[in-house]
């Protein structure tokens, strides 16, 4: 019997058969033949779900209706394609593939479950699914690595269709010649295609490349550079923007991203709104790139600036995608940085410590959740001394602290002696205080105790401090900008406090858990030893009887063996006397004779 659809033959009553391209696999035919009368497009007006808009670019109109119409015009390309009219019950007759299994990919590439006969399916779904589901049933592919291919396809697919309906209405509502916008999407909607190609191809050997550099190494996971830049202050700007210029800021947001991140040779994995997660199999590369992007997002008006997180360590690659311990520290160390900051991971640090182009400053170990204390370092380039708000605000504070000082200095004699009662509240509130900060307070201070005090203060001090500064006539925007200072010193000791709070709960958990262990093995040790001791007791006592018994065994038989000895004596006592006796008649006997 000879297989139709292998043949490629079709099979009697399949006259509305969809069509097929040419051959492609073992030299001949694919699954699906071509039924006659069935091309591959139809005209616009014949398409169900878009049937109405000719009418309306034929009646005329404004406003909505003249968006409308450009957006029709322009996406006209795009809907001019093959028609839906096939169910799931046809495309499983014409391919002679279960049903399940089509649905199967079909929801792998993202689209609905078809309804039972919904008309869903044109020619080309019904060759590329009948070609695919074939060559699995053939052997010819792995089932979980085509579903899984299938779902990374269909939704990077699924972004560039929408990137690239949103980039042709926001040409088309541009163009002044909706016909000429219309004919340009035509072309660009064929070119598009090729282009995809090229780049899938492109992007194909640039990966094959990194995995052969990278070859040889131990297990699946790779070790790479990861990192996230948090745009900040996004959610509350996203509310005071409309959505054209949202959409600029987010398309402004990821263009400096992809092309700070590529340039320096990583990879951007995803954005995720105001987040980019980035790559990189070099250390060094990798740190550029963050210190790059806090540059580039720091000098963009349009843009706020940008926190970024660095870890370094073994990370598993799948799908495009990374996961692993070494994601989840970067994306909490990111947490970590202020504004306009680049925060790295231990590992970060000690790789390329020693690379006279970056220094590093310690910032102790943070609490991060779900993962515990870590060391952090705050990095910077070498001799950069314009780091962002991070550096300007240290620069800001410290001639604020020098301004502020000279302002007391000069104001001294006159704040002791005022009696105000100002002044004596701040000198109460601070005479349990250490040291240090009446002396600031009174003008005397040194520029190591003022130091001291903003970078490794109390919350009592600050509290003190603000007050100073409340009751001090310095220009209106510094004291506020010294308020903000000293507000987010306190909420970020407050977070400390909390942070090392937690961990000594955890750390009393612990020794809770390990008493308790310690007490469960000290029981069972105990146990063992009393189960020994009775077992010893038991193989004494058995060994004690088994002694009675052996002591008792050797007495019967020295009894036995006295009592045969015994009798053995006798007998040759009896013996002897009978012996002589005889002996004794005979010599009488003789002596008779004589």
């Amino acid at each position: 019997m000879v297989d139709e659809r292998a043949s490629g033959r079709s099979p009697a009553g399949s006259a509305d058969r969809p069509c097929v391209t040419d051959g492609h696999r073992h030299g001949g035919t694919s699954r699906v033949g071509r039924a006659p009368g069935v091309g591959w497009r139809r005209p616009f007006h014949q398409q169900r779900r878009w049937g109405k808009l000719l009418f309306v670019s034929n009646s005329g109109g404004s406003g909505a209706q003249d968006e409308f119409v450009t957006a029709q015009r322009a996406l006209q390309p795009f809907l001019a394609d093959d028609e839906a009219r096939f169910g799931l019950d046809d495309l499983a007759r014409y391919s002679g593939i279960d049903q399940e299994q089509l649905s199967q990919f079909w929801r792998a590439l993202g689209f609905p479950n078809p309804r039972p006969g919904e008309q869903l399916f044109t020619s080309s779904d019904v060759e590329m699914l009948s070609t695919l589901v074939g060559l699995i049933a053939e052997g010819a592919i792995e089932p979980g690595a085509a579903k899984q291919m299938a779902r990374v396809i269909g939704s990077s697919l699924d972004r560039i269709a929408s990137a690239q309906i949103d980039a042709w209405l926001r040409g088309a509502q541009l163009a002044e010649d909706s016909e000429q916008a219309a004919a340009r999407s035509a072309e660009m909607a064929a070119l598009l295609p090729r282009v995809l190609e090229l780049v899938w191809r492109r992007r194909l050997v640039a990966e094959a490349r990194r995995r052969l550099t990278r070859a040889g190494g131990e297990g699946p996971e790779a070790t790479l550079c990861v990192g996230f830049a948090d745009l900040v202050g996004f959610t509350a700007q996203t509310q005071q923007l409309d959505a054209t210029t949202l959409a600029d800021v987010v398309g402004r947001f990821e263009s400096i991203a992809y092309d700070v991140v590529g340039h320096l040779g990583g990879r951007v994995v995803k954005t995720i709104g105001d987040e980019v997660m980035f790559v990189n199999d070099d250390v060094a590369a990798a740190c550029r790139t963050a210190l790059e992007l806090a540059r580039r997002y720091r000098e963009d008006e349009a843009l706020s600036d940008v926190r970024v997180g660095l870890a370094l360590g073994p990370v598993l690659e799948r799908d495009g995608d990374v996961f692993g311990h070494t994601v989840n520290l970067a994306s909490r160390v990111v947490t970590v940085a202020y504004p306009g900051s680049v925060i790295v991971s231990p590992e970060i640090h000690d790789f390329v410590q020693d690379d006279e182009r970056f220094t590093f400053t310690s910032l102790r170990s943070h609490y991060l959740k779900d993962i515990g204390r870590v060391p952090l370092w705050r990095m910077r380039l070498a001799g950069d001394v314009d780091e962002g708000p991070y550096q300007s605000a240290r620069i800001d504070r410290s001639a604020r602290r020098k301004l502020l000082q000279r302002r007391w200095e000069e104001r001294n004699r006159g704040f002791q002696d005022s009696g105000t009662d100002v002044a004596a509240a701040l000198l109460a509130d601070t005479g349990d205080l250490p040291g240090r900060l009446p002396a600031v307070l009174t003008g005397t201070a040194s520029a190591e105790v003022m130091q001291g005090l903003v970078e490794d203060p109390t919350s009592d001090e600050l509290d003190a401090l603000a007050a100073a500064i409340l009751a001090s006539d310095i220009d209106p925007e510094l004291q506020l900008d010294l308020l903000t200072e000293i507000e987010a010193a306190s909420t970020l000791r407050q977070l400390e406090l909390e942070a090392d709070h937690k961990a000594e709960i955890a750390d009393r958990e612990a020794e809770q858990e390990l008493r308790r262990i310690e007490h469960e093995t000290a029981r069972t040790l105990e146990g063992i030893e009393a189960d020994h001791r009775r077992r010893v007791a038991e193989a004494i006592s058995r060994a004690t009887e088994q002694s009675r018994l052996v002591d008792e065994r050797a007495i019967r038989r020295i009894d036995q063996a006295a009592d045969e000895a015994e009798r053995k004596a006798a007998q040759a006592t009896r013996d002897a006397r009978a012996n002589a006796r005889r002996s004794a008649r005979q010599r009488a006997q003789r002596r008779g004779r004589s």
